[in-house]
Order: C-alpha cells, then structure tokens, then sequence
C-alpha cells in the first residue's frame, strides 16, 4: 500500500515539465511588466527632474531679475544725488568766483537791461515831445 501511495503521490515528469513551463511564461510576463514599470517610473523621474529644474532655473532668473532692478534703482538715486550735489557745489562755487572776479550775474544784466530799456522808452518819448513843441 506504501507503494501505491508513492505512485499516486508523485508528479510525472511530463506534469513538471509543464508546470515549469507556465513557471516560465508567467516569470516572462513578470519580468516584462517590471522592466515597463520601472523604464515608466525612470522616465517619469526624468521628466519630473527636467521639470523641477526648470522651475528651479526660472525662479533663479526671477531672483537675479529683481536683484538687477534693485540695484539699477539703487545707482539711479546715487546718480540723482550725486548730480544734485555737484550742481549745488557748483553754483556755490561760480557764486564765489563772480563775487571775487567782481563780475556780474545773470540776473543783474536781466535788469540793467530792463533799466536800459525803460530809459530807452523814456528817451523816445523825450525826444517825440520836443518834436510836438518845435
């Protein structure tokens, strides 16, 4: 009875050959549904990466962007104030030259100008009234 037991116990070659067979075809089809998971997945990382560093690269545009604007706007004003005080150190300094050369100004030729102009007037009219009287 121990033999017959043995005999009907044991798989016959032919039933292993084929269970290995379908072992076979399903560790196949395994394998592949792997690798097209994982080329997905390394693809995707890529992908996800280039996009990353993109985003990385643009935000690192915007800051060098505002960084410039800053420090034009920065040098605008030094420029401002720098010129605003050599026009004063300027003038303070044309101011002292005129005085110490004992030149004119501008605005006092402005009135001698208008004087001369008035007394011009003036002498006009003089001048038409004696032609009335004569």
């Amino acid at each position: 009875m121990a033999e017959a037991t043995a005999r009907t116990s044991r798989i016959s070659l032919k039933d292993v050959r084929a269970s290995v067979k379908r072992m076979q075809a399903e560790g196949e089809r395994l394998v592949g549904r792997i690798r097209r998971d994982a080329q997905s997945l390394i693809s995707r990382t890529r992908r996800e990466a280039v996009t990353d560093l993109l985003a990385d690269a643009r935000k690192f545009e915007q800051a060098i962007r505002k960084r410039a604007e800053r420090t034009i706007e920065d040098l605008e004003g030094r420029r401002a104030r720098i010129i605003a005080s050599l026009e004063e150190q300027t003038s303070r300094l044309v101011e002292t030259v005129v005085r110490r050369l004992n030149l004119v100004t501008e605005d006092e030729v402005k009135e001698l100008r208008k004087r001369v102009a008035h007394l011009e007037r003036r002498l006009d009219q003089l001048a038409a009234g004696k032609e009335k009287a004569a």
